[in-house]
């Protein structure tokens, strides 16, 4: 008879744990997150955490406010089963035949027994299958019975009431063995068939359980892996000794980190210190550093990432794991618990690296639990420390009057390796390392994961979550946070929303953001009770766990000769709810970390491949100094096209443009919507015929990757183009072909694609180009892309393009640079020849041409003046090169951020108004008056983040100079006078 004490201490000291082992679960109904408020009723359905099986509920069972002692800790409950009409089923769930079955269960009996007359009763506590096959767990008299269906049953034990027991039957090689908190007890000839069907709780065939219920689990696993001390749903802390890594390893972690030079300061106890200086208007240069404090008992250490602005604290013991993550410009804490620092599923089986595990609370973290939290034996430990510099993701110097800076940008290199441990055979030869990047005066991060195979066999990379945080309440709406994963159908920037198609409104596949807001299931405290404003207001507070990984795959190999790279994360902190500072931060991290990003060319734009045409129009471009030709749609240039004659005459029309200083390139539709053959497009994954979300696109990685690659190549370097304006570059279509060369089948094909289209993309930067495409590759090279995209637009008249344009130009330099949005001024209809939507003829249109210059080279961004001329007059022409002269003179102002002082709603003023406190020139204000009438007023400037306090110079455009005071928040109040769809600019000065 088991003594009722010890098993109350045993399961007292139970510490269930998510493992993820040797096993793969086929279902895991966790009970503990039904509901928050006890004796409430019970859901009516309940959703597996693991696939998409559901169980209903019969009768009506009720939520109670307890669960196994570690998740009463972190606030979980279970379901209550009182009456002979409570339990939950599912009857079609089916099983994995043939093969190796974990069933397990957490149940609490509340009755001795339930006053049967014959003490013989069956009350099913949990079953899988049915009487024809499969198991059943049961309260039968004052005993807890096991079946094995036509096999027969035992008895593991008596019935403790109010006593949380784990349950389990693992059927292999032919035999059932069943345990109790986790200690194996009997054994019996497994069932021959497991039938399908779940019950838990009681059926319709027995009497019901009278009792709680946290959890039912089944799982798989391999031959001969099975290990009860990390497969179970259960672990205990009394046997935290067995998963402690020995003295003497930690004793050489401790030796290795105090011997640990370089950007490495050794201290006696880290220090908490806040910046002064606000990082938007002052050029900070402090040293990024990794800070070592003294180990007080040579077995545990702390070490920190900082660079002046943000810190990253590690507590290292059985294990290393994040502890602690600051903006030291207001000294916020972002974390409130432990996570692993990264997850990864290898051959179908996750691992977690780093970490630490025994939080009791995940409302907060506290410093004092530290000693008590142990390491799982089955994730991935903590090995070795290096540091270097930062890495340079492609070849990249100053160029076509960009801005000069650093590259790669100053800042610390920090990798982390861990190595698998003795219970991890399967992956024994497999190291992960785990990269942190901090940068000299941004409160950034950036992170990514390598994954290295040292064996002759190949593993299989499934999943990956890189990037795992533990976000404050009060904090995860101050991080922005993006992946270089990023492409049309999958946005860079976290969000809750996967992509809609903008035409049928439908979710589109695959898509969505690879960094994620969620539920933090292990975080149970929250309030349960919100109100409409405090969503509104707080946002959705459970929605505090930040996850980075990609919406499928990347399920590549990983060899001995090709190991894994992740996508990389960056993550800026902030310090404000004001979203004018948070997104003007983000454009301050585009300027250090994708530099290619601030180059700026003025485009002539042409729809012809008329060697007559194309030089004429170059003359005119050289004349007025423009700096780059665009051989627009259609017909634009092909760039695999090798005939000699189409070669030697792209080759002479650029070789023309250069001897003038114009750099030349044209349009072409690479991938998305353009079918390159039946042997090449993607296949739709719901019909398994081609077909694409976008038109028919081709598949980059089928074999036209290496049809089309060494072609552009050689036409590169054959014509010397330099600039290649990309329609439709990779864009997210995932491919169901088993055929192509470069995938294996659907679940590797976007990661395929878009690692085909980064190196592609990085390649082009490396060779010194100028790369433009609509998607989001800046972090991989690319300059570029649209400001604000509607072909509609195209064929509105030119009163309304403009408004339109410079609406478009407000939303879009909130998160972009100006130079990081293209637009284009219409001389010649897009889609129309209608005389309302061009300028032609220019001669008789001058004052609508000078309003589109002003607003389109007054805004930084890439402009392209598009038609089959420039001029055609002299009065014409001098009005351009006056303009043109103008923005070259104030290029760097005029190519500086944008802050939003109103948005263009055609009934006010509006205004674009740049700064930058780094340069002479520390703000320019465009004033426009869409209205039909004279309008004279003040204007609120918010002159802050020009770094000028007190007082400003400002110049009009009329050469009039002014001094103007600041009030304490750093607005000036400028009075402006603007004619009826007039501008007017003025120039900020100290």
């Amino acid at each position: 008879m088991i003594n009722r004490r010890f098993l109350f201490v045993l399961v007292l000291l139970g510490v269930f744990i998510n493992t993820f082992a040797t096993i793969k679960e086929v279902f895991n109904f966790n009970f503990g997150k039904s509901g928050n408020v006890s004796f409430t009723a019970a859901p009516s359905q309940i959703k597996s955490q693991t696939g998409e099986d559901i169980l209903s509920v019969q009768g009506a069972p009720l939520i109670y406010m307890d669960a196994p002692e570690s998740h009463r800790m972190k606030g979980e409950g279970c379901i209550f089963f009182k009456t002979q009409q409570d339990w939950y089923e599912n009857k079609e769930i089916a099983y994995p035949q043939n093969g190796n079955i974990l069933f397990e269960v957490w149940a609490r009996p509340r009755l001795v027994d339930h006053g049967d007359q014959h003490q013989s009763h069956v009350h099913v506590i949990a079953a899988i299958g049915s009487g024809e096959g499969g198991y059943t767990f049961a309260q039968v008299g004052k005993n807890l019975q096991v079946y094995s269906s036509k096999k027969g049953s035992v008895t593991l034990a008596p019935i403790v009431p109010e006593v949380w027991v784990h349950i389990a039957v693992k059927q292999e090689n032919g035999k059932a063995v069943f345990f109790l908190n986790g200690e194996e007890k009997e054994t019996l000839d497994a069932t021959p068939i497991i039938m399908p069907g779940l019950y838990v709780g009681g059926s319709a065939k027995g009497n019901v359980f009278h009792g709680d219920l946290y959890q039912a689990r089944v799982s798989t696993f391999q031959p001969g892996k099975f290990d009860g001390l990390s497969d179970f749903a259960i672990d205990y802390q009394a046997q935290k000794a067995t998963y402690t890594q020995n003295k003497q390893h930690r004793r050489q972690i401790i030796k290795m980190f105090n011997s640990l030079s370089g950007n490495v300061v050794h201290t006696k106890e880290l220090t908490e210190r806040l910046q002064e200086k606000d990082w938007l208007i002052h050029d900070l240069k402090e040293p990024c550093q990794l800070v070592v404090e003294k180990s007080k008992d040579g077995e545990t250490a702390r070490i920190r990432i900082e660079n002046g602005l943000v810190d990253r604290t590690f507590y290292y013991s059985d294990n290393l794991a994040c502890v602690g993550y600051r903006n030291l410009s207001n000294g916020a804490e972002y974390l409130r618990g432990i996570k692993p620092e990264a997850r990864i599923m290898i051959d179908s089986v996750w691992y977690e690296v780093g970490g630490l595990k025994g939080q009791p609370e995940y409302a907060y973290l506290l410093d004092s639990w530290y000693k008590d939290l142990y390491s799982s034996p089955r994730s991935f430990q903590f090995d070795k420390l290096e540091i270097g510099d930062i890495v340079k993701r492609y070849d990249w110097k100053p160029k076509f009057n960009s801005i000069t800076t650093s590259w790669p940008a100053k800042g610390l290199h920090v990798s982390m390796i861990y190595k698998p441990t003795g219970q991890m055979p399967e992956v024994e030869n497999i190291t992960v390392k785990v990269n942190y990047e901090i940068y000299e005066g941004l409160p950034t991060v950036a992170k990514w994961v390598e994954v290295i195979n040292n064996s002759d066999e190949a593993k299989v990379i499934n999943k990956i979550e890189s990037e795992i945080l533990a976000l404050s309440q009060d904090q995860f709406r101050r991080i922005y946070a993006q992946s270089d994963y990023s492409f049309a159908m999958v946005g860079g920037a976290h969000t809750e929303a996967d992509i809609v198609d903008m035409w049928t409104n439908e979710y589109v596949p695959f898509s969505g953001s690879p960094v994620r807001l969620i539920d933090d299931t292990d975080y149970n405290t929250w309030a349960g009770v919100r109100n409409d404003e405090e969503i509104l207001f707080g946002g959705k507070a459970t929605r505090n766990l930040l996850v980075s990984s990609v919406p499928m795959g990347p399920n590549v190999d990983v060899t001995k000769t090709e190991p894994f790279q992740s996508f990389c994360t960056f993550e800026l902190l902030m310090d404000s709810d004001d979203l004018e500072r948070n997104t003007l931060g983000w454009r301050r991290v585009y300027r250090k970390l994708a530099p290619q990003t601030t180059e700026s060319l003025l485009c002539g734009g042409i729809t012809s491949n008329d060697p007559i045409k194309l030089k004429g129009f170059i003359d005119q471009m050289a004349e007025v100094g423009m700096e780059r030709l665009d051989v627009m749609a259609w017909p634009g240039i092909q760039y695999d096209k090798l005939d000699a004659e189409y070669v030697n005459m792209w080759k002479d029309i650029a070789s023309y443009a250069k001897e003038r200083g114009i750099i030349t390139g044209g349009y072409e539709l690479m991938v998305a919507s353009r079918g390159r053959g039946e042997k090449y497009d993607c296949i739709d994954p719901k019909t398994n015929k081609p077909g694409c979300n976008f038109g028919q696109s081709v598949c980059l990685a089928s074999e036209w990757k290496d049809v089309f690659f060494p072609k552009f190549w050689e036409f590169k370097e054959k014509t010397g183009l330099d600039v290649y304006p990309i329609d439709g570059p990779y864009h997210g279509d995932a491919c169901a072909s088993k055929n192509h060369p470069h995938h294996k089948g659907l679940e590797d094909s976007q990661w395929k694609q878009w690692s085909i289209m980064r190196d592609f993309t990085r390649e082009m930067q490396n060779k010194g180009m100028f790369v433009l495409m609509p998607d989001n590759y800046f972090w991989h090279g690319s300059t570029a892309t649209g400001m604000g995209y509607r072909e509609a637009a195209s064929n509105l008249t030119l009163s309304q393009q403009m408004l339109l344009g410079r609406q478009y130009i407000y939303d879009g330099t909130r998160t972009k640079l100006p130079t990081m949005g293209w637009m284009t001024l219409q001389l010649v209809g897009f889609y129309s020849n209608d005389p309302k939507i061009g300028l032609e003829p220019l001669c008789d249109n001058l004052d609508k041409y000078e309003a589109n210059l002003i607003q389109l080279l007054g805004s930084g961004c890439q402009l392209t003046i598009r038609g089959n001329r420039l001029y055609d007059t002299p009065e014409t022409k001098q009005l351009l090169s006056k303009y043109i002269d103008w923005f070259k003179k104030y290029r760097d102002i005029l190519t500086s951020d944008i802050i939003h002082v109103s948005r263009p709603t055609g009934r006010d003023l509006d205004c674009i108004m740049h700064v930058n406190p780094f340069i002479q020139h520390k703000g320019m204000v465009i004033v426009f008056n869409p209205t039909d009438r004279d309008i004279t007023k003040e204007m609120r400037l918010p002159l802050y983040y020009s770094g000028l306090k007190d007082k400003a110079t400002v110049v009009a455009s009329d050469g009039t100079s002014s001094e103007y005071m600041l009030d304490q928040k750093g607005n000036l109040l400028l009075p402006v006078s603007i004619k009826a769809q007039g501008a007017s600019w003025f120039l900020i000065e100290e």
